[in-house]
């Protein structure tokens, strides 16, 4: 019984500094998008869910990695020995070499990419683009507005609703501020709303919700400005 327990406390022991050396990659990872993209005076500033991804799985790579390193230092420390050490983390680094390697250039492409929404401009970096692309207000061509609903699976099915704020550009290219970005969240698209009105940019509505559907996902504060978006 002894063992049993022993063994349960160094799995939690394990469990407990891989989550937290996972969580402190994941957090830098973020701090450095951030360092990176101009988050000054900004309307938004929004981190397309693909870079979150790629922020998890580097994490538990780079966390699985640090903790190893860490038990090494450790075992040398117990065995007052280096060469333990050593030899201990030459066999990590052997092992997770590799796939910190891949990692790279997806963490690279990971921290590079944001959606930054100022008065005067809007910064955009695609995941597989290099270059940030950058437009002037001048640049939207229009906004489509549209929205889907979604059910789970799971009995009973819960329904969501999924609003599109769609900024199509003169060069073609478009950016949904609402589905397509992980921080899109209503209070986002009030603010960047008012700005696409303050420049009178057209809107094209594509279908709009029933009064039944605005009144299910929506509570009273949002009801009238819900309406007034999608009746344009």
């Amino acid at each position: 019984m002894a063992k049993n327990t022993s063994e349960k406390v160094v799995w939690w022991r394990f469990s407990l500094l891989f989550i937290l050396f996972s969580s402190l990659w994941f957090f830098l990872f973020y701090w450095i998008n951030r360092q990176i993209h101009d988050t000054g005076d900004v309307l938004f500033y929004g981190t397309p869910a693909s870079s979150y991804w790629v922020y998890f799985i580097c994490a538990v790579v780079y966390g699985l990695t640090t903790w190893g390193i860490y038990f090494t230092i450790k075992q040398g420390i117990h065995e007052k020995s280096f060469q333990s050490f050593k030899k201990g983390a030459q066999f990590i680094m052997t092992l997770a070499g590799l796939p910190l390697l891949i990692s790279l250039p997806f963490l690279y492409l990971g921290v590079t990419h944001a959606l930054v929404v100022s008065d005067e401009k809007i910064q955009f970096a695609s995941f597989w683009s290099l270059k940030e692309a950058e437009y002037s207000w001048e640049d939207v061509e229009g906004v489509v507005i549209d929205y889907s609903i979604t059910s789970t699976t799971k009995t009973p099915h819960q329904r969501y609703f999924n609003g599109r704020y769609i900024l199509h550009f003169k060069d073609g290219k478009k950016i949904d501020m609402w589905e397509g970005i992980l921080e899109g969240n209503l209070p986002t698209i009030k603010k960047i709303d008012e700005m696409i009105q303050k420049k009178q940019i057209p809107f094209a509505v594509q279908r709009k919700p029933s009064a039944e559907e605005i009144d299910e996902f929506f509570n009273n504060k949002d009801t009238e400005f819900i309406n007034d978006l999608y009746s344009r």
